[in-house]
């Protein structure tokens, strides 16, 4: 996969680095998640800082040759829509003679000699340069060192926190009449943070939950607890050392989280949750504290919770959800979508054009209202980017699935081990979600997703090396019989020494 991956130097940037995707992390989502003009021009910016450092010194980035060409793909793909190329061949593309009508309609006489590949180039010029964001996280991420992610991972998790309790007192208020800390045009039903759409908000909490639990794991255990004279007593005087208040913490960002995503009242949100929360679990049941602190014992208590709780949430996504995907309409914008996806294949109709492309073949059950996505992202890449998409999409899961391979090993994990199995977790959930959704064309949500996918995708060794919990060294005399050994006879004091009188 590349010499890349081997690479554990440091590079010299790496603090202006980690303080630009804090900064990204912790900036993304508060306006409006930055969908607005000037928030995601923010973001686009940062996004540029965060390159430049990174490629000053383009070595110390470790990538693989692999991920180095599906990223180029991924930022070319727009700009090579933008080239302009003879009519007649634009013209001859599948999909076009709706375009092509319109167009002879309006300005017969001014037609244009050359014509981007895009019906919509503005959009795709916007999507090239909304794809800069992703791209530098995910780049940016891979000069960090262990501490450096666990602390951007920190900031991670009280981001979801905080738009969790903002959620909270949106959802509670609301039932009174009058919803606090609202969005305008978003939700005025369900906790939505500061995200337009609760199924967004829900988007970010199922990503930042398995990494809540998986330092949560890694929290539950300590060396001393290793030990053969080990008792349930002493493990329960665990929870009051400072890594045992670190599994508190944890544990109740966890289950704040959870909560939250209950509130967002988005049915695939918690069935996310749910099913992040199960999978977390059994990845580190037998892994608690590194190495299996509490025995099969606590590895079967751990599952019949993870299992108990997510079971018990089923009639809580029933009381609290809104309407399924069928009754919402989205259905029907699918087969639209995958309609209009034939029609494009295998060039599409330009990246980040899909509003310009499907009201071709809207359905008529949506009357006036003209969505601006498809409410599920492989379609809409793929109507947009044709058979460019669908490479990308095939090879990004194939590098998902090799990676698990060299993440999941056997034997003693540390820490960031844990956050790298927590991620891979995370990056699942949020790519089932988006069957049914939009996540990934939110900039907050790409900041997480991309910064996540730049841990997981991290050589193992270059993550854990110095990163195991440090031994202490006692300082005790050597017991081996030669300690214990007769001093050697002394030679007599010299005749003119002087005697000490405190001596007896």
């Amino acid at each position: 996969m590349g010499n890349a991956d081997s690479d554990n130097s440091t590079h010299p940037l790496a603090k202006t680095i980690l303080i630009l995707l804090i900064g990204m992390v912790f900036v993304a989502p508060i306006f409006r998640a930055g969908t607005t003009p000037l928030a995601s021009l923010m973001l686009q910016w940062l996004a540029l800082a965060v390159l430049i450092a990174t490629l000053w010194n383009p070595r110390d980035v470790a990538l693989s040759r692999v991920e180095w060409g599906i990223l180029l793909l991924l930022v070319l793909t727009p700009v090579i829509y933008l080239i302009p190329l003879p009519v007649s061949f634009v013209d001859a593309m599948p999909g076009r003679d709706l375009y092509l009508a319109g167009e002879a309609m309006l300005s017969p006489e001014n037609a244009p000699i050359w014509k981007a590949i895009s019906i919509h180039p503005d959009l795709t010029l916007a999507a090239s340069l909304a794809v800069l964001v992703p791209v530098a996280v995910f780049i940016g991420t891979r000069t960090l060192d262990a501490r450096g992610v666990l602390l951007v991972v920190q900031v991670l998790l009280g981001v979801a926190l905080i738009q969790t309790l903002i959620g909270l007192i949106q959802y509670g208020t609301a039932q009174s009449g009058e919803m606090l800390l609202a969005v305008a045009g978003g939700h005025t039903d369900s906790a939505t943070g500061t995200y337009a759409s609760r199924n967004n908000l829900a988007g970010l909490l199922a990503m930042a939950l398995p990494i809540a639990l998986a330092l949560l794991y890694y929290s539950l255990g300590s060396k001393d607890t290793r030990r053969s004279d080990d008792t349930w007593r002493r493990r329960a005087a665990f929870f009051g050392s400072g890594q045992g208040s670190a599994s508190l913490i944890y544990g109740a960002i966890a289950l704040l989280i959870l909560v939250g995503l209950v509130f967002t009242r988005s049915r695939m949100g918690i069935a996310m949750g749910m099913l992040g929360l199960v999978l977390t679990t059994v990845l580190f049941a037998r892994r608690i504290g590194g190495s299996n602190t509490f025995g099969l014992t606590g590895t079967l208590i751990a599952t019949a919770l993870a299992f108990a709780v997510a079971i018990g949430l089923a009639p809580v996504m029933d009381r609290f959800s809104v309407t399924g995907v069928v009754e919402d309409g989205r259905v029907a914008i699918f087969s639209s979508a995958l309609l209009r996806l034939g029609q494009l294949f295998p060039v599409g109709s330009g990246p980040g054009t899909f509003s310009s492309a499907f009201p071709p073949v809207q359905p008529v059950q949506l009357g006036a209202k003209f969505p601006n996505n498809a409410h599920n992202d492989y379609l809409e890449w793929m109507s947009d980017a044709g058979l460019i998409a669908a490479v990308l999409i095939l090879l990004c899961v194939g590098l998902y699935a090799y990676q698990w391979t060299r993440v999941y090993v056997r034997g003693s994990w540390s820490r960031p081990r844990f956050l790298q199995a927590g991620a891979g977790v995370a990056l699942l959930v949020l790519a089932l979600h988006e069957f049914v959704d939009y996540n990934l064309t939110i900039p907050a949500n790409q900041v997480v997703f991309a910064f996540l996918a730049g841990i997981f995708f991290m050589a193992p060794q270059r993550l854990s090396d110095g990163t195991e919990r440090r031994r202490v060294h006692r300082r005790t005399p050597n017991l081996e019989p030669a300690a214990f050994s007769p001093p050697a006879e002394q030679t007599a004091p010299p005749a003119d020494q002087i005697e000490n009188p405190f001596r007896d």
